[in-house]
């Protein structure tokens, strides 16, 4: 009965975290927390805090990008972290946390191109009638349920009935091969680093990445502080934009004729209920409409509120079931501006529908781009690094780091969708121009570029390492090569590690999953012939 609440409750997390990338986003799903999530259930948190920590570190810069699945994060850190704490072992879940990511993108690439597009067209004849009740059902309440049956169901399944057999397994594991998935453990994080160094688009600060390396390595500097050094060093590049702009007497915001806004009848408080019914925009992503379905949802307040004629209302309905792609926190801008435009569709009449369309894909790859660059490929790879770190350096026994990323994740995202839908209300479009034109959109990747460098040098000592267990004669004395090698420069081998994994990734493109494969045999052979 124990394992079976234990695998029930596993499942649960397992299937809050899916249910939290269709909805709230408050990044829940990431390992750093769901393994630590799973190790209470199992009353092992620091088990399941490392394997999570391991996890993440695998993924830690891998970014759902277009229309791609890459391997699934989420239900490899439940079912590793409760294999690992179920066995007593942080090595063998750590070492089935890569396979079961496979099976995860199996199931999400299933999921999406099956079950989704059957909702697909339950929306669409939803639309048609400009039945909300049954939009919500198809978009938001049938998913969830699914959601549960790929993947909190087979969690359960793989607690229940795999664990008696991966202990089984375990018995007959050499001790090497465990001490060798140890070391290689070390080394992956190496893997993530160079991967969210390679997704940083301003290579020209690279020189950051040394000044984060040096405090880090050198000083001693943990990786609070290093955020701290990467905040300064932004701040001062952001203070000497603000002075050349001034000198040269730029101005950088965009003139837009005042509008006449008496037609408006959307209140604050219709904009809070979009903002709620806006959560689901990834929910029912099917592989030929995206997130199609989660932005009808969004707007279904606005759209019952200003369409009194049910047939014109069924036409809007129908006009937002188009394709529709971006980053899911962005996607709050479309919809604020959407919101306006159908308004004054609505009322005032001079508006060309095929533009409130044609609007939405214009915006599509921008603000992918800045969505995907700055909150996943810059913030939430730094965020979870950080975590990583305050974890590893607590023994694996503090929550600090976790709670941190979740709270930071949490109020970004929370924040850039309440900005998106009520200033992309008020005046979307000269937002949107006044951020391209004006030069914030390549300001803000520059500063993030910062960031990222200077924390990444951060990282190199706090989520890489390796100890060579070589030592040789000098006289009378016995000399470590180890110690050599840090008089030298400290974590020179982590260092040299990770840039030789930025190469791979970056100049040469091997991938990654593969690199990580090499890294845990590497861990092995260092084992074997005794230098690890």
């Amino acid at each position: 009965m124990n394992l079976f609440l234990q695998a029930l409750m596993t499942s649960i997390i397992v299937w809050l975290g899916f249910l939290d990338k269709a909805f709230l986003h408050t990044f829940f799903y990431r390992p750093i927390i769901i393994g630590p999530m799973v190790g209470l259930v199992f009353g092992d948190f620091a088990t399941g805090l490392e394997v999570g920590v391991s996890v993440e570190l695998m993924f830690l810069a891998v970014i759902f990008v277009g229309t791609a699945i890459p391997p699934d994060e989420t239900i490899s850190a439940g079912l590793a972290a409760a294999l690992a704490c179920a066995t007593g072992s942080v090595e063998v879940g750590i070492a089935t946390a890569l396979p079961i990511s496979f099976v995860g993108q199996i199931f999400r690439q299933t999921r999406n191109s099956t079950i989704y597009e059957f909702t697909q067209r339950q929306v669409d004849k939803a639309a048609a009638e400009a039945n909300p009740r049954k939009v919500v059902l198809w978009t938001s309440i049938i998913p969830s349920i699914f959601e549960y049956i790929f993947f909190g169901l087979p969690v359960f399944v793989g607690v229940y009935f795999g664990a008696s057999y991966v202990q089984a397994f375990i018995d007959v594991i050499p001790s090497w091969l465990i001490d060798g998935i140890s070391a290689g453990t070390g080394l992956l994080g190496a893997v993530g680093v160079a991967l969210l160094l390679g997704s940083v688009k301003n290579k020209s600060a690279w020189p950051y990445f040394i000044v984060g390396f040096f405090f880090a390595s050198y000083l001693g500097v943990n990786m609070i502080g290093v955020a701290l050094v990467a905040i300064v060093c932004v701040a001062m590049n952001y203070y000497m934009d603000k002075r050349s702009l001034e000198s040269e007497g730029n101005d950088n915001s965009v003139d837009m004729p005042e509008e006449d806004t008496s037609y408006r009848v959307i209140t604050k408080q219709d904009l809070w209920k979009t903002f709620r019914y806006a959560l689901a925009i990834e929910s029912g992503n099917c592989t030929t409409r995206q997130e199609a379905d989660g932005f009808l949802q969004g707007m279904i307040p606005v759209l019952d509120k200003v369409y009194d004629n049910k047939e014109e209302r069924a036409e809007a309905y129908s006009r937002h079931c188009e394709l529709f792609l971006t980053e899911g926190r962005m996607a709050s801008f479309c919809i604020g501006i959407s919101c306006a435009m159908e308004e004054r569709n609505a009322k005032v009449g001079d508006i060309d529908v095929d533009s409130i369309n044609s609007i939405k894909v214009a915006l599509m790859g921008p603000l992918a781009g800045v969505g995907d660059s700055l909150i996943h490929g810059t913030l939430r790879p730094i965020m979870a690094g950080l975590a990583c770190s305050m974890a590893a350096a607590s023994g694996y026994h503090s929550a600090a780091g976790p709670i941190l990323f979740i709270l930071v994740m949490t109020i970004v995202g929370m924040a850039v969708r309440y900005v998106g839908i009520f200033k992309g209300y008020e005046g979307g479009l000269a937002l949107v121009a006044n951020l391209q034109q004006g030069g914030m959109l390549d300001r803000l990747t520059k500063y993030a570029g910062i960031a990222a460098f200077t924390v990444c040098g951060g990282f190199i000592s706090a989520l890489v390492y390796v100890t060579l267990n070589v030592s040789y004669v000098q006289g009378d004395t016995v000399v470590a090569l180890q110690k050599v090698l840090d008089d030298l420069m400290p974590n020179l081998i982590p260092l040299l590690y990770t840039l030789l994994m930025y190469y791979l990734i970056d100049k040469k493109k091997v991938n990654i999953i593969l690199l990580m494969v090499a890294t845990i045999c590497l861990g092995c052979l260092g084992v074997v012939v005794g230098i690890l």
